[in-house]
């Protein structure tokens, strides 16, 4: 089967040739320009010669002139709906176009999307709770001006980029930041906006951000034909989350405990992982992104498990 054909069948729960599987990682200040961003990731796909690309352009969201972080309340009333070509996300673009266009044709490649509420925490950090207590409609209002420039952007992905589909990261989505009654009622609305565009897509994969007590069965009622979580350290296990729902399941390595694993670790917590899953619907893959000093011989352990 082709990467392209095995990935498919697997997010429909079909038999393939071999269990697939993913796996990323982060760029870092040396990869910020188009050129080399699109260089580190096709190296890094080449190196390690996953079922799918998986894109993450790590640019800074782009605020009003003269702030450079939601610092005050009023700042949320001021994000602007912008052109997805221009700034950090015209940058974006034009790199998941240099990649999809170097890459075979029967490699899917994947955009990573990070949720409103993701980019929101990014923007004013725990400061965003405090004023939504003060004035939820502002925040609101600024929370759905981030979906609107993801939808549009996430539009130019599709028909212009010719993404294969969507990596949806929300995140806020655990106890340690709210309860789920807040969730529903102040991230989940935005989540869902977006997400009505990123259905369009081929292949959506949802990905539950947190290490522990996440809203696993709350995030699992979204549109997406597959759920990655941080199965070893927020739960639930593979097995229970087999059983908690029929989609395709991605997981299986702690990608904190890889940094100083050994390969064999690694090894047997993949297998261990294959055996949870039972063979079809699931994707090998790290909890979560994989640290920049991971050692290559640990990387290399998600391919050795399944080829």
């Amino acid at each position: 089967m082709t990467r392209r054909q095995r990935l498919a069948a697997t997010l429909r729960g079909e038999p393939t040739d071999r269990t697939p599987f993913c796996l990323w990682m982060h760029s870092t200040v040396h990869e910020r320009t188009v050129e080399r961003f699109t260089r580190f990731t096709l190296d890094f796909y080449r190196a390690y010669e996953p079922d799918f690309a998986k894109v993450m352009y790590d640019e800074a969201y782009d605020l009003p002139v003269n702030y450079e972080y939601v610092s005050e309340l009023k700042v949320w009333r001021l994000l602007e709906e912008f052109d997805p070509e221009v700034g950090g996300f015209g940058r974006q673009l034009e790199a998941l176009r240099r990649v999809r266009g170097q890459l075979d044709p029967e490699v899917p490649v994947i955009q990573t999307v990070y949720s409103p509420f993701h980019v929101a925490r990014r923007l004013a950090g725990r400061r965003i709770l405090e004023d939504w207590d003060r004035e939820p409609e502002a925040v609101r209002y600024g929370l759905n001006i981030i979906a609107a420039n993801y939808r549009r952007f996430a539009e130019r992905c599709l028909r212009e980029a010719v993404a294969d589909g969507f990596f949806f990261a929300p995140q806020g989505c655990e106890a340690s930041w709210m309860s789920e009654g807040q969730y529903r009622d102040m991230v989940e609305p935005s989540d869902r906006s977006v997400l009505e565009t990123l259905r369009q897509a081929p292949v959506l994969i949802l990905h539950i951000h947190g290490e522990k007590d996440t809203y696993f069965d709350l995030l699992s009622t979204y549109p997406c034909d597959a759920i990655s979580w941080e199965d070893r350290l927020a739960g639930p296990s593979i097995a229970a989350a087999r059983r908690r729902t029929s989609r395709c399941l991605m997981g299986g390595i702690d990608h904190y405990a890889a940094r100083t694993a050994s390969a064999e670790e690694v090894l047997r917590q993949a297998q261990d992982a294959l055996e949870q899953a039972g063979g079809q619907g699931f994707i090998l893959a790290p909890g979560c992104t994989f640290f920049n000093d991971t050692p290559v011989e640990n990387l290399k352990a998600l391919r050795a498990a399944v080829c």
